[in-house]
């Protein structure tokens, strides 16, 4: 055998390796990706869990959230300000759901429960009243697509308090 054969196995050897470690590379980084997915849609649900329990511990905050949502007119102005906050807070985890949707790192499913919850909120005469002045703290693609939804949703779409009725 001659030098230049020695050459050309030892250069498809090579290439072979460098393949196999290319190989490797792409299946760690979808591993990585598919672990990252999962670590944010703990996150997601966690922020929810935690969201929904400040009107399970805080009685205040229950009180005006309730009374909100159906007789936003009627609240005196400490009610108003915690609904607002409360629903801003809550479109906050839903724009960041938006974005991790977008990106591909939170299921589908996850992601159309989130925007169901933003729309059974901001459909309520509550979140009626408030929308129009807090559309513009999100995204404007985020708001965009949710105004569209909730064009789309009309009247037809359950509000949140006949989802939850203890509200």
């Amino acid at each position: 055998m001659n030098w230049v054969a020695l050459g050309a196995i030892a250069e498809a050897i090579a290439a072979l390796a460098f393949l196999g470690s290319f190989l490797f590379v792409k299946q760690q980084m979808k591993q990585n990706h598919e672990m990252t997915k999962a670590g944010n849609q703990r996150e997601i649900l966690n922020a929810l869990r935690d969201f929904f329990a400040l009107t399970r511990s805080d009685q205040e905050q229950f009180h005006a959230v309730a009374k909100c949502l159906k007789e936003y007119e009627a609240a005196d102005v400490r009610s108003r300000h915690i609904f607002t906050m409360w629903v801003i807070d809550f479109m906050l985890i839903a724009e960041q759901a938006w974005y991790m949707r977008r990106d591909g790192y939170i299921n589908e499913a996850s992601y159309i429960g989130v925007e169901n919850l933003c729309l059974a909120i901001l459909i309520t005469e509550g979140g009626q009243k408030i929308w129009p002045s807090i559309k513009d703290s999100w995204g404007q693609d985020v708001s965009d697509h949710m105004q569209t939804c909730l064009q789309r949703a009309g009247e037809n779409a359950p509000k949140v308090y006949e989802v939850f009725p203890y509200f």
